[in-house]
């Protein structure tokens, strides 16, 4: 599972900033929480999802939340539980479809049962927005672009090429500018005007030439 990769990466800043790193529930508790909710709710929790609770029981890191097992009134729960969240938000009541797994700030991220399929809806309306291939595609793009907030190479190096050209289009109007002021310093060495002083005062002469014209011919 590729995604797997990310989650170390968040586990390492995790650990780098003093906290615990994700860890998964111990799978006969996962076990025991998919019996749970299938007999209770009558919703079998994908087999996807029941594997990621083994690897970490729920996750939340820079804004990202997938939900966790419902733990136990004695148990301290940090991350918000799949079931008693989507009781909260009102799927359940609202389309009976979808089971919300978690969150950003952009989207809910759902698994959608008539179609077996990983989506990203709407945090508003629950329309769908993007369709995944496959639950590991869904955690891969979550966690390395929001989670991680990593760019791809592609886009790296379209970032870099628009900065060298902005760069280069600022160097040639610098040297545009410092070869124009070394012309008009050679010319006043010279003994010569510079071209805008001698043009505008051969405008002078003329602006006179026309306003003289113009008081004749009222005249």
């Amino acid at each position: 599972m590729k995604y797997l990769e990310y989650l170390e990466m968040v586990n390492q800043e995790e650990m780098d900033a003093g906290f615990e790193p994700f860890r998964g529930r111990p799978k006969e508790k996962v076990l025991a929480y998919r019996d749970q909710v299938k007999e209770k709710y009558g919703i079998e929790i994908p087999e996807d999802y029941l594997e990621f609770l083994n690897i970490a029981d729920g996750l939340a890191h820079n804004g990202v939340v997938f939900f966790s097992t419902d733990h136990e009134k004695e148990e301290f729960q940090a991350i918000p539980g799949l079931i008693s969240e989507n009781l909260s938000i009102g799927t359940f009541e609202q389309n009976k479809d979808y089971l919300i797994l978690g969150y950003s700030n952009l989207f809910w991220y759902a698994y959608h049962f008539p179609t077996q399929k990983y989506l990203a809806l709407d945090e508003e309306d629950l329309q769908e927005v993007v369709e995944f291939k496959d639950f590991d595609d869904m955690m891969t793009s979550v966690l390395k672009y929001e989670v991680l907030e990593m760019i791809d190479e592609e886009e790296e190096e379209e970032e870099l090429v628009d900065e060298n050209e902005e760069e280069q289009a600022e160097e040639e109007i610098y040297s545009e500018e410092i070869v124009l002021e070394e012309w008009e310093e050679e010319e006043e060495e010279r003994g010569e005007e510079p071209r805008e002083t001698k043009a505008k005062e051969k405008e002078e002469p003329e602006n006179k030439e026309q306003k003289k014209n113009g008081n004749e011919k009222e005249n």
